[in-house]
């Protein structure tokens, strides 16, 4: 009997290579900046706006838990890189829209950092770099106010320009805050009545810091911060207690 004619062997053709990820170093946003150019004012004066209960308290827990740590200056001063301003606010839209922990919100920025997760970044987000001043028209339409009740604050000298017609982004937080304080049934005058007494209390903050000024390691900076915090704590609690809160 005649064998049966053997089918040719299957050839098995290898796939295309497939490209792995290539894997990131540094921190994310990795297209950003991370050049150190912003001090802890610019910082507050750009997150802020959406963030009105940013503060430099925050900031120093979001460093000292390894979350948002931006690079110290000889003297010990943080000072931000537009990379770490938009991981900022990663963290705190995190907290705000999604409640999450430090611990998953940590854990999705080694993700990020690593290439192993993806989240857009926009320029509307980043804020590009601060503008070195604000017109008046600028500082109501980011703070959200109108142009009269800015030109109260100015009058009053609750707010200043820098240069003339020019004002610091770092106003932004002392307008907004005003405008809810208006808002709430407050008016300019008495306003600029707690204005000056938080002036003096930073003033006082200072002046209590000055001694350790000539050291490094940012003592003098975390003693002007603890005590500036202490004074808002007091402030808080006796608001909140004659108002029964």
């Amino acid at each position: 009997m005649a064998q049966a004619a053997r089918r040719p062997s299957a050839v098995t053709v290898d796939p295309e290579p497939r490209e792995e990820p290539v894997a990131l170093s540094g921190r994310w946003p990795h297209a950003l900046s991370h050049e150190p150019m912003l001090r802890v004012s610019d910082v507050l004066g750009l997150v802020q706006p959406q963030f009105p209960t940013l503060t430099t308290s925050k900031l120093r827990f979001l460093d000292s838990n390894g979350l948002v740590c931006p690079e110290r200056t000889a003297s010990g001063y943080r000072k931000y890189s537009p990379a770490d301003v938009e991981r900022l606010r990663f963290v705190l839209r995190q907290q705000r829209d999604h409640y999450r922990p430090l611990t998953a919100i940590r854990e999705q920025l080694d993700a990020l950092d690593t290439g192993r997760m993806h989240e857009p970044v926009t320029l509307a987000e980043i804020g590009e770099a601060p503008d070195d001043y604000l017109t008046a028209a600028q500082v109501a339409e980011r703070a959200g106010v109108g142009a009269e009740l800015l030109e109260e604050l100015e009058s009053a000298g609750i707010v200043s320009p820098s240069t003339p017609g020019g004002f610091e982004p770092a106003v932004l937080p002392v307008v907004v805050a005003a405008s809810a304080y208006v808002l709430a049934g407050g008016d300019v005058r008495s306003l600029r009545t707690l204005v000056l007494a938080a002036r003096r209390e930073a003033d006082r903050a200072e002046a209590h810091a000055a001694p350790l000024r000539r050291r490094a390691g940012g003592e003098a900076e975390a003693a002007a911060h603890e005590l500036g915090e202490a004074s808002i704590a007091a402030f808080s609690a006796v608001v909140r207690h004659r108002v029964g809160g």
